[in-house]
């Protein structure tokens, strides 16, 4: 509801496009360093107590940005931010620990459900408030009312939590792995991360975690201050920016529908993979062109489309080729490399829009060619001892 127009109201404030996008490496490098100490500590305490310590501290922030009079308490409201907004992965913690394994994937999928729909609804709605006299104010504290609102429900609803047994953690990681894998959860570990780089065969799998960084850090680059650039080239106002998000959303959620017959008519997920490597490159070179605002909703529909197939079948992919090697530690690893992608992309992207606000658009370009080239180069069914299924 209000994280699509930050960015702007920061700008509004007298912020540079450098200063928003280090506002935004700032919370993404603090959610990658706490959100391990954060799940550690709820491990100990309790999920309950752990969920309303962080919604509390959540609507605190949101509330103080509302409140805001300067740049010095925007950061520190993000600060907050960055380091307790953790409500989402402590969630489906406790849904590993009280759901029997047996029914937890149709409980996640249902509550993945519920989160799409809240992404696809929040921008909309929040656009709309913002237009209201004082709608930044309002839409703010609106934010740290739901979480306080969330925070009563678990205290009320949740019974208090046992400590989680290893095995409990252990089911956690294998049932969550791989949804975090194709979210967009920040989710880094840096005793993990390094356990596992010394654990892969980089000789035989460099190419694999370099294409994953290139075309994670292609999409976010281009869309960590892509409210900015919007407003800059088509001057639209916050109820079309919240309009654009959500149609986002729609457009990805309509996608993963599709994998399975796109998966169907190529007959072959490498040739998938590459050609839709390809229609990215384009989209983004025309996004960075697009002279209309028309012509950008079309092209940022295609966008949303390609990325959701290429994260479907991407995992499939890694999952096959480097089957030897166990689905956790590729899973973590590569979940590392993108949480890295998505703390240095905001502050990069910024930088950039100081020349040009179109310019992020065109690194994202240049960054999927490298990964396209590299997908052609070294096709991602080759590796020996494993034979590559038709879908």
């Amino acid at each position: 509801m209000i994280l699509p127009l930050i960015g702007p109201h920061v700008r509004d404030m007298g912020a540079s496009s450098t200063v928003v996008g280090a506002l935004g490496s700032v919370y993404g490098a603090l959610q990658l360093f706490s959100s391990p100490i954060v799940g550690k500590w709820s491990d100990v305490t309790g999920r309950r107590l752990s969920l309303i310590v962080c919604m509390f501290f959540t609507a605190f922030g949101y509330s103080l940005i509302g409140f805001a009079s300067s740049i010095a308490v925007i950061v520190a409201a993000r600060v907050i931010l960055g380091i307790f907004k953790h409500s989402l992965n402590i969630s489906k913690s406790f849904i590993a620990d009280a759901v029997p394994p047996s029914e937890q994937s149709s409980v996640l999928g249902t509550y993945n459900s519920f989160s799409s729909i809240g992404f696809i609804v929040g921008p909309t709605l929040g656009g709309h408030i913002a237009e209201l006299p004082g709608g930044f104010f309002l839409m703010a504290n609106l934010a740290g009312i739901i979480f306080l609102l969330n925070a009563l429900i678990v205290w009320i609803l949740l019974p208090t939590s046992q400590r989680p047994t290893r095995a409990t953690l252990q089911r956690l990681d294998s049932v969550l792995s791989p949804r975090k894998l194709i979210s967009d959860e920040i989710n880094f570990n840096p005793k993990r991360f390094f356990q596992s780089m010394r654990k892969i065969k980089w000789n035989q799998l460099w190419d694999m975690f370099a294409i994953r960084f290139l075309l994670g850090f292609s999409i976010i680059v281009f869309r960590s201050n892509l409210n900015i650039m919007l407003q800059s080239r088509f001057n639209i106002s916050p109820r079309h920016n919240g309009y654009l998000t959500s149609y986002s959303g729609i457009v990805s959620t309509a996608a993963g529908f599709l994998v399975g017959s796109l998966t169907k008519l190529y007959k072959n997920e490498p040739r998938l993979f590459f050609s839709m490597s390809v229609f990215q490159v384009v989209i983004l070179f025309m996004l960075g062109l697009s002279q209309s605002f028309i012509a950008f909703i079309i092209f940022f529909g295609a966008l949303s489309l390609a990325t959701s197939v290429m994260r479907v079948v991407g995992t499939r992919l890694m999952l096959l080729r480097g089957a030897q090697e166990g689905s956790g530690v590729l899973l973590g690893l590569s979940q590392s490399f993108m949480s890295i992608a998505r703390m240095i992309s905001p502050f990069i992207s910024g930088i950039l829009m100081e020349i040009n606000v179109s310019i992020p658009a065109f690194l994202g370009a240049a960054a999927t060619v490298l990964a396209s080239i590299l997908i052609f180069l070294y096709p991602q069914d080759k590796r020996p001892g494993l034979k590559m299924k038709k879908s």
